[in-house]
């Protein structure tokens, strides 16, 4: 007789174990369901601003002076550079980032003289803006025409030189291609290789030059809309002003003008011109009748505008300042 014998095995354990897996399968992904993803509630902020447009003022006046095909800028405009830092210097006060120092006493120095303080330190989501800001928030009050110079690199204070915006253009041109836009190609110039940006959504820039048109051409003034520039973006015409005058003073503004005939492009450059002197004081002079007979509406829908934002007087008081320096920059450059 054998004496070998049959083992036991405990089924109990074994089938526990075999309805405890799907459970602790069930809980594990129960658990992973709950759990929530990280986010950043200022760049939720961010996006959600309707009443700020997808291109900034600097990328508006760059787009205009690019060679749609070719993807590059003249190589003779030696006062675009100037211009864009002037351009972020708007852009941070339509922002309602910096606006002028409150003190009855700036109204002895001309505009451009004026000090100018950070009052909101929070991020743009835009690079060069953001790093204006910071150098601002960082330093004591200075004038408009002051900040201007700084970031142009424009200063003998070897304490200062670093404040200088380093390759604005090239970093402005990477942005439009973020927001498509633009496009990156390599050319060929002879002896080097260069970075160009070619115009990828061309109803970006006919939009623009459609809304300065509207300004410079058209007996009464009427902005359109699109994508890009909403009908919810706030101060919409000290926006177009801005532009006209920030593409103007850049060299980039007759661009926009090519198809129209002498006579009118004549009149437009004058409208133009107008319009800088008219802005470059504070407070605007919005009495002051166009000799051009265009765009007769655009002070009464200015008033308007302005009315709907009683609070931001001091931040305009910027603009006027910015574009008095745009008037004399003949002179600096």
């Amino acid at each position: 007789m054998s004496n070998l014998q049959r083992r036991r095995v405990n089924r109990v354990d074994s089938g526990d174990s075999g309805v405890g897996e799907p459970t602790r399968g069930l809980e594990a992904q129960e658990e992973s369901s709950s759990k929530k993803v990280a986010y950043d509630p200022e760049e939720v902020k961010l996006t959600d601003n309707v009443q700020v447009p997808k291109l900034t003022l600097m990328e508006e006046v760059l787009l205009l002076g690019l060679r749609d095909k070719e993807g590059y800028l003249s190589f003779w405009n030696d006062n675009i550079s100037y211009a864009l830092r002037g351009c972020i210097v708007i852009e941070l006060a339509l922002r309602g980032k910096v606006r002028v120092v409150d003190d009855s006493a700036r109204k002895r120095f001309d505009v451009s003289e004026r000090l100018i303080e950070v009052v909101d330190a929070s991020k743009t989501g835009e690079v060069l803006l953001d790093e204006a800001l910071q150098l601002m928030k960082y330093d004591d009050p200075l004038t408009i025409a002051n900040w201007i110079d700084l970031l142009s690199g424009e200063t003998w204070n070897p304490l200062k030189i670093n404040y200088q915006l380093k390759q604005v253009r090239e970093r402005l041109a990477k942005g439009l291609v973020d927001k498509g836009v633009l496009r990156t190609e390599m050319k060929n110039f002879f002896l080097f290789d260069m970075a160009t940006h070619p115009v990828t959504d061309t109803s970006c820039k006919e939009a623009i030059k459609r809304r300065i048109l509207s300004v410079l051409v058209s007996r009464n003034m009427e902005l359109n809309y699109n994508d890009y520039f909403s009908e919810r973006v706030s101060f919409k015409l000290m926006r177009t002003i801005s532009l006209i005058c920030g593409a103007y003073r850049a060299n980039v503004l007759e661009n926009v003008l090519t198809s129209l005939e002498y006579e009118k492009r004549d009149n437009a450059i004058s409208r133009a011109d107008e319009l800088l002197k008219q802005f470059s004081q504070y407070p605007f002079d919005l009495d002051m009748q166009t000799e051009t007979g265009i765009s007769i509406n655009l002070n009464k829908e200015v008033k308007q505008e302005l009315q709907e934002h009683p609070e931001s007087a001091l931040q305009l008081e910027v603009l006027a300042g910015v574009f008095e320096v745009f008037s004399r920059m003949d002179m600096l450059l």
